[in-house]
């Protein structure tokens, strides 16, 4: 008798979990994935804008080389277009030296079109 007592008490001491406890873990669970979903939307933004930002600076720099290059008579302010960015030039020539100041603005759009730009300042001394 005093075996059927203990395999009772046994079979009525079941260890697991509620089916509210497994709820409540399920709504913790997917809280933080929506959490961790939002992030990675803000990080993919942010790749986007560093790959932009860099390309623009790249083709600041090209610009600059290339009117280092050129000689003093062919200078002249203008744009162009290069894969979806817009880049402006303004030459102007310095009154006391034979210095030229130079800007170099680069202008894109993202996918929600709002624009962005950077834009360099400098002073060459063409060929």
């Amino acid at each position: 008798m005093k075996i059927l007592k203990k395999i009772n008490r046994k079979l009525s001491k079941r260890d697991g979990f509620s089916l509210l406890e497994v709820m409540v873990g399920l709504l913790i669970f997917t809280l933080g994935l929506l959490l961790l979903m939002s992030m990675m939307v803000v990080s993919l933004e942010s790749n986007s804008w560093s790959e932009k930002t860099t390309i623009s600076a790249q083709l600041i720099r090209e610009k600059i080389e290339q009117l280092k290059n050129t000689p003093a008579s062919n200078l002249a302010s203008g744009n162009d277009v290069v894969d979806g960015f817009t880049r402006t030039w303004q030459v102007t020539n310095s009154s006391t030296t034979n210095l030229y100041d130079v800007q170099v603005a680069v202008q894109w759009q993202d996918a929600e079109s709002r624009i962005f730009a950077c834009t360099t300042y400098t002073m060459i001394q063409p060929n």
